[in-house]
């Protein structure tokens, strides 16, 4: 734990990891919150998806976007609006959602809302790399951040549960909101974030994705993506047909809990091999422990077992993915391109919620895991089959 340790003692990197880790909550939050709230107001398993969907669009619109602007003008001056707005989109989806209103209303306010999602994570890499561009060091910078977002994950699904057995799901949503904006504007202030210089130079047509690299990162980690989609809709439906619908946060905080595991093994020790080796195995690995969940539906323990040895090996992927994102970028893309990955897995996460919850409908869970691990494997497929546009010296094209 001693490089843990020393990571907080930099001065400049320990409140940004501080904020950072707070806005993440939201994301671990905010797509149980909208299920349960629409739930609770009588809405179907399909619109929840939907609406899901539509928060998950709206990020992966946004993101790209956002990562220029952060790359362009400076972290904090985008920060600051983006968190003000996106909690008042989070107040005005429950305000509707509690008044019955249709679903189409609710998917273009959903989507509106998640445009403007503070983009946090991606910022708080690039400020990373910056503080430690190599080494040890950063390796482990990295582990912590990948470590706060399993946080997250957990900590996030059980206060929305919480809240919404309390409260209900429209407070849940209003609160992943308020939270989002806490951890944004505590980020945006820190003078390690301020410090980040605009870009001064243009990077021509397409940005972060004139690097090779960069966009067979993108393809694989939206087909990685569709399985958590699939696992914030199931979750919750296994619970409420094994008839503990309040499980559902314990559920995904299973999953998440065995990657912070991971990532703190992980981010304990360095590893053999180059960062783009190590993820060709990782991903492999990742892909075979998720096709445990379908075969484990019998009870809530077992399914709940099988959530946690699934995400074992998620946040030590994710960690060599993002460190390899930074790597391939072209410089002066660096936030964009995390951004793009991040739009990537949103989009993915979007199509496997929206495809997920009209077949639970129709044919129940197993299905849609079995659906789910399929396209992990596929997106190892990707990765092992471009790994030599993988390789930071190869010149992207």
């Amino acid at each position: 734990m001693r490089a843990y340790r020393d990571l907080f003692a930099h001065p400049d990197a320990r409140w940004p990891l501080v904020a950072s880790t707070v806005s993440r909550l939201t994301p671990g939050m905010i797509a149980l919150a909208i299920v349960l709230m629409l739930r609770g107001h009588g809405y179907g398993y399909a619109a929840a998806g939907l609406v899901t969907s539509a928060h998950q669009i709206g990020v992966g619109l946004g993101s790209p976007v956002q990562g220029r602007l952060a790359d362009r003008i400076g972290q904090a001056r985008l920060l600051v609006p983006d968190a003000l707005v996106y909690a008042a989109g989070t107040a005005a989806l429950a305000v509707l959602a509690g008044r019955g209103a249709p679903v189409p209303l609710l998917v273009v306010v959903t989507v509106i809302t998640g445009l403007f999602l503070p983009p946090v994570t991606a910022c708080s890499r690039v400020l990373l790399s910056r503080l430690f561009p190599t080494g040890r060091q950063r390796e482990t910078a990295f582990a912590v951040s990948s470590i706060a977002v399993e946080l997250g994950f957990i900590v996030g699904p059980l206060a929305a549960a919480a809240i919404n057995a309390r409260l209900g799901g429209g407070v849940a949503v209003i609160v992943a909101g308020t939270i989002a904006m806490v951890g944004a504007l505590g980020y945006a202030a820190t003078g390690a974030a301020r410090a980040i210089p605009p870009r001064v130079h243009a990077v021509g047509v397409g940005g972060a994705l004139r690097a090779v690299g960069i966009r067979v990162m993108v393809l694989a980690f939206a087909c990685i993506a569709v399985v958590f989609g699939v696992i914030d809709i199931v979750v919750p439906a296994v619970a409420e047909l094994a008839g503990e619908p309040d499980a559902a946060g314990g559920l995904l905080a299973a999953i998440a809990g065995g990657s912070l595991l991971g990532g703190l093994v992980y981010g304990s020790r360095s590893w053999p091999g180059t960062l783009e080796q190590r993820l060709r195995v990782l991903v492999v690995v990742m892909a075979l422990g998720l096709t445990l969940l379908p075969l484990a539906l019998g009870s809530l323990g077992s399914f709940a077992v099988a959530l946690f040895v699934g995400g074992l090996f998620l946040a030590p992927t994710t960690i060599c993915a993002f460190q390899l994102i930074d790597d391939l970028a072209l410089a002066g893309t660096q936030t964009e391109a995390q951004s793009w990955t991040q739009s990537a897995v949103v989009f993915g996460v979007a199509a496997g919620a929206a495809l997920s919850g009209a077949a639970v409908d129709v044919r129940g869970p197993a299905l849609a895991l079995f659906a789910g691990a399929g396209c992990v494997a596929l997106g190892a497929l990707v990765i092992n089959t471009g790994a030599r546009r993988l390789r930071p010296s190869v010149s992207p094209g």
